[in-house]
């Protein structure tokens, strides 16, 4: 495994997509991406080319928020209710199912690549075969609606077990389910409340602040990330970025770790990345909480339990795939793709 240098990480190449970028997939030992977006448009882009030039697959009708790769075989999920099977060789569409009721949020694959799971403001998390597209699996159990308020809730965010035999899913409330994906019985329950408050600035508006999963690279525990008030008291008080590190099969909280607290990058941790030796965690913004030019990257040393170094990135990031080494990360985000070296 490369040796990372922090100091000098920076971004290498960056590429200008005049659209918010919202998810992306990466071919194996390649620069090959594939770019979801606001746009509604699928792009092919190939960052080794001197010159890229994203190529467009077109399909659906609204935003594009999630796309998958396995083998040569895309899967894009949209907020338009579909998932869209594409031949990447022929850059054409192969499949085409009316997946959901609702907007579709996260599309993700299973490690072995056979199992797509897809989730949507249905609140429903479907399991569905590559190989031939049949739902093999839905899966219900969050909340339907918000307490105190006439608003239906939402599935923010899923992710598979490195063994592929658990899903976790999060909703709107905060609350996590894991399911065996075998079974599709319920494994485990969080209740991560914390994550949930009243936006005293905007009319009393719920906000679900529980934005991103991801299991540690053992499968033993389950990193939530997103934005709460730092005491978890103060409900007027600003909410920071924040990570918590569950024990997820007995639902205990292990630790914390602090995003920047500076006016402005208080923002929600969306996407979190553990590295594979299990030392270091990435977590990375969405959406500024206010107009500022730039966004801060937080990289938190797992064994000092603490944050080792926030770089500054000019753009929110909404989506991440690193390199078989782990030694290069791709991200999207707002109008742009960025490749990042972690090598001194």
């Amino acid at each position: 495994m490369a040796t990372w240098n922090f100091e000098k990480l920076k971004t290498t190449k960056s590429v200008a997509i005049k659209s918010d970028l919202l998810c992306l997939a990466r071919t194996p030992n390649s620069e090959q991406l594939w770019i979801g977006s606001s746009d509604f448009k699928i792009y092919s882009l190939d960052l080794s080319a001197e010159k890229p030039q994203p190529v467009v697959l077109e399909g659906h009708t609204s935003y594009v928020s999630g796309v998958v790769l396995a083998g040569k075989t895309l899967i894009s999920g949209s907020w338009d209710r579909k998932l869209i099977w594409w031949d990447v060789e022929k850059r054409q569409s192969i499949r085409t199912l009316d997946a959901h009721q609702r907007w579709i949020r996260r599309v993700v694959l299973s490690p072995d690549q056979s199992l797509v799971a897809s989730i949507s403001d249905d609140m429903t998390c479907k399991l569905w075969e590559v190989g031939s597209g049949k739902m093999l699996r839905e899966l219900n159990g969050h909340e339907l609606r918000l307490p105190q308020f006439d608003y239906g809730s939402q599935l923010y965010a899923c992710t598979f077990s490195p063994d592929g035999k658990f899903l976790a899913v999060s909703d709107q409330l905060c609350q996590v389910i894991v399911w065996e994906v075998a079974t599709g019985k319920e494994a485990a329950r969080i209740d991560a409340k914390q994550f949930y408050r009243l936006d005293l600035n905007d009319n009393n508006y719920p906000v679900g602040d529980l934005r991103g999963l991801v299991f540690t690279p053992d499968g033993e525990s389950l990193a939530l990330g997103g934005a709460r008030q730092p005491d978890g008291s103060d409900k007027k008080a600003p909410a920071v970025g924040m990570v918590q590190v569950y024990d997820w099969k007995a639902g205990k909280l292990t630790y914390e770790l602090k995003g920047p607290t500076q006016p402005g990058h208080n923002k929600p941790f969306e996407t979190l990345w553990f590295h594979p030796s299990s030392e270091w965690l990435l977590a990375f913004p969405g959406l500024a909480r206010e107009n500022v030019a730039s966004t801060l990257i937080s990289i938190f040393d797992l064994k000092e339990k603490r944050s080792a170094k926030d770089i500054s990135s000019p753009i929110p990031n909404f989506g991440l795939v690193a390199s078989e080494k782990a030694d290069v990360l791709y991200t999207v985000g707002r109008g742009t793709v960025s490749k990042w070296e972690f090598t001194a």
